[in-house]
C-alpha cells in the first residue's frame, strides 16, 4: 500500500463512529499477507458495517484485508499475556484456533496509520512493552502450555493411527506441529501473528529443529502413503528435538534465577 492509498483509506475510515485506531501490516514482520486492523469500542462497528465500508474502498485498494478488533478485548488479552496466561479459542476459518498472544503480536508488529487523540493504540503498545521486547512470563507460559498440548495431541493420534485412522492421526499431528510453532517462536522471543506460514517461519528461526519444515511436510507424505510407522518415527525424532530445545531453555532460566 503506497502513501497515497494509505491516506485515502484513512480518510474514508476515520469518520466511522466508534473507531479508535487504524493499524496496518505490509506483508512482512511475521505475517504472509497485508492487512488493515480496525480497533473500535465495544458495539462500535459490526461485520456488516465493515463490509459496507470495504465495498467503498475497493477502488482504492481492492486486495486489502480488513479485520475488526475491540480495544478493551485486546487490552485484556495483553494483560493476560503479561501475566503469563495463555488462552486459545476456536473460530471458523482458524483450524488451530486463535491464541490470545496473537492479539499482542498484532499490536507489536502493527504500524499505526491513525488513532483518536487519546492514543489507544499507542497505549496498548506501551503496555505490551512494559516487560521488554518479549515478556518473559509469556515466553515461559507459551512453552509450557503448547509443549503439553503437543504431547496430548500426539498420544491421541498415535493410538488412532495404529487402528488405521490416518485422518484423525493427521489432524492430531497438525495440532502438535502448530503447537511446536508456538513454542519455537517463544524460544526465539518472537511474537507469532498467525499460524498461516508458521512452519516456514519457525524453520527460519535460529532455535528450531533441523530442517523443521521439510520434516513436518514429510510426516504428511507418510500419512498420505498410509505408512503411520514411518510417520511416527519422524514425529518421535521431532518431539525429541523439541524436548531438548526446551530443556536447554529451562536450564538457562534456572541459571538466570
Amino acid at each position: 500500500m503506497d502513501q497515497v492509498n494509505r491516506e485515502k483509506i484513512v480518510s474514508e475510515l476515520k469518520s466511522i463512529p466508534g473507531l479508535k485506531g487504524i493499524v496496518g501490516y505490509g506483508g512482512g514482520d511475521n505475517t504472509t499477507e497485508s492487512a488493515i486492523f480496525l480497533y473500535h469500542v465495544a458495539g462500535g462497528l459490526t461485520n456488516q458495517e465493515l463490509e459496507y465500508v470495504v465495498h467503498r474502498l475497493d477502488d482504492i485498494e481492492g486486495s486489502q484485508h480488513y479485520r475488526l478488533r475491540e480495544v478493551d478485548s485486546v487490552m485484556h488479552a495483553i494483560s493476560d499475556c503479561l501475566d503469563g496466561k495463555i488462552t486459545i479459542k476456536h473460530e471458523s476459518g482458524h483450524p488451530f484456533g486463535v491464541v490470545n498472544s496473537s492479539y499482542a503480536a498484532e499490536i507489536h508488529y502493527g504500524r499505526i496509520l491513525w488513532e483518536t487523540p487519546d492514543h489507544p493504540i499507542k497505549t496498548l503498545k506501551e503496555k505490551l512493552a512494559m516487560q521488554g521486547s518479549y515478556p518473559e512470563k509469556l515466553r515461559q507460559a507459551t512453552i509450557a502450555y503448547f509443549m503439553k498440548e503437543a504431547t496430548l495431541s500426539l498420544e491421541n493420534g498415535h493410538s488412532q493411527a495404529m487402528q488405521g485412522d490416518i485422518h484423525y492421526a493427521s489432524g492430531s499431528f497438525f495440532q502438535a506441529s502448530c503447537s511446536w510453532v508456538q513454542v519455537i517462536h517463544a524460544l526465539n522471543r518472537q511474537f507469532l501473528l498467525s499460524d498461516k506460514g508458521g512452519v516456514k517461519r519457525a524453520n527460519q528461526l535460529p532455535i528450531s529443529p533441523k530442517q523443521f519444515r521439510v520434516r513436518v511436510n514429510q510426516v504428511y507424505r507418510y500419512f498420505a502413503a498410509n505408512n503411520p510407522t514411518l510417520a511416527y518415527c519422524e514425529i518421535d525424532m521431532l518431539e525429541s528435538e523439541m524436548s531438548m530445545l526446551v530443556r536447554s531453555f529451562t536450564e538457562d532460566v534456572e541459571g538466570f534465577l
